[in-house]
């Protein structure tokens, strides 16, 4: 990912040369070291491989990205030969090199937000309102699920699954037939974790990896994420996230 060429030390190279883009690379990795030793108050020196180990642990965007700064650490030291810098400047990152670097860095410090980016009208149904009504809106709009506020006030969620389970309920008889079912009635059997509720200030990664932690520790498989004001399951949904929204943003893939 990272690669460097060798160049000779010259103190009289042309300044908007190559030399400016070693200058670069250092100050974007000094500037993500700073940031990173923050993240985990982390006043005494530590190696960068252990401040990028023990901030994954709690972010997202940084174990997203630990890979890639680890590569780029490499590159740091090739540049940097020895305490002498910036005298003994050893090689210079490709412009390749330092613009993927340059966007790794932005995407531990700045990673995209929920919100504004997944920010939407949101319709809530009530479990009283009638499956058929449900399934119109979602035909409408192409939705695999819809929200609902229970009578308690608190966020729930219908999806394809939960009235494909009632509608092969009321052939079996095991329940009379969905025609007039309630959207209550499917709220029953839909399994817990089938939706989740995010922090209006969490990012992008934290959405991805919500989803990734579903298939691979979870028997039920996240259908969709709801955003509010501070994550809780009584105030009003301002933003909602499927898997198919994040396939289309480059830094994820």
């Amino acid at each position: 990912m990272a690669s460097s060429t060798a160049i000779p030390q010259s103190p009289d190279r042309d300044r908007d040369g190559p030399m400016d883009r070693a200058d670069e690379f250092i100050q974007l990795f000094n500037q993500v070291a700073q940031f990173l030793s923050r993240l985990v108050n982390q006043a005494d020196y530590v190696s960068f491989e252990k401040l990028v180990r023990v901030a994954s642990e709690n972010n997202a965007a940084v174990k997203a990205n630990a890979s890639a700064l680890g590569q780029f650490a490499k590159l740091r030291n090739a540049i940097v030969h020895d305490a002498g810098y910036p005298l003994h400047k050893v090689a210079i990152p490709s412009p390749e090199a330092l613009s993927t670097f340059s966007r790794v860095v932005r995407e531990v410090i700045e990673p995209i937000p929920l919100i504004p980016t997944f920010e939407r009208p949101i319709r809530c149904f009530s479990p009283s309102d009638t499956l058929s009504a449900a399934l119109g809106f979602m035909r409408e709009h192409d939705f695999s699920q819809v929200v609902v506020r229970g009578v308690d006030g608190k966020l729930g969620m219908v999806t394809v699954e939960g009235i494909a389970w009632r509608l092969a309920d009321g052939i079996s008889g095991i329940l009379p037939p969905a025609d007039a079912a309630a959207i209550g009635e499917i709220l029953t059997l839909e399994p817990p974790g089938v939706f989740k509720v995010m922090d209006a200030r969490k990012n992008i990664y934290d959405a991805v990896d919500a989803f990734r932690n579903s298939i691979r520790h979870d028997s039920t498989r996240l259908s969709a994420i709801l955003i509010t004001k501070n994550g809780e399951l009584g105030e009003e949904p301002i933003g909602f996230i499927t898997p198919s929204d994040l396939v289309h943003y480059a830094p994820l893939q």
